[in-house]
C-alpha cells in the first residue's frame, strides 16, 4: 500500500502586498509562483523532522520569493512562511497525538480480580 502525499504548497505574495508602509496585517495573495513541499517521508511526531520540515518550507519560500530587491524578498519570504504557520502546526499536533495513542497502547494493563 502506497502512503498518500503530504504536502503544503508555498506561495510568494504579490509584489504589491511588499511595497514600504503597506498595513502589517496582510491580506494572502499570490504572485503565481508556488513550490510544492513534500512531507510524507518524516515524521512529525520527531523533533529532527519538525526542524527538516521547516528548513525545507524556508528553502521554497526562499525560492519562490526571489527578488533582486532584498528587503522585498525578506518580507515575501516571511509572509509565505506564515501563511502555512497553521496547517504546520495542525499537522505536527496530529502526528504527535497519534505517536501518543500508539504509546497508551503499549503499555502492559494490570487486571484485578
Amino acid at each position: 500500500m502506497f502512503a498518500p502525499f503530504k504536502t503544503f504548497s508555498i506561495a510568494a505574495f504579490a509584489a504589491a502586498s511588499m511595497m514600504a508602509g503597506s498595513a502589517s496585517a496582510e491580506t494572502f495573495i499570490s504572485n503565481g509562483r508556488t513550490f510544492e513541499v513534500r512531507f510524507n517521508d518524516l515524521d512529525l511526531s520527531r523533533t529532527a523532522d519538525q526542524q527538516e520540515l521547516q528548513d525545507r518550507i524556508g528553502r521554497a519560500a526562499s525560492r519562490v520569493c526571489s527578488s533582486p530587491n532584498l528587503t522585498e524578498a525578506n518580507r515575501c519570504r516571511s509572509n509565505a512562511i506564515a501563511h502555512v504557520k497553521v496547517p504546520v502546526a495542525t499537522a505536527i499536533a496530529q502526528a504527535q497525538s497519534k505517536a501518543r495513542y500508539a504509546e497508551a497502547g503499549k503499555e502492559p494493563l494490570a487486571l484485578a480480580h
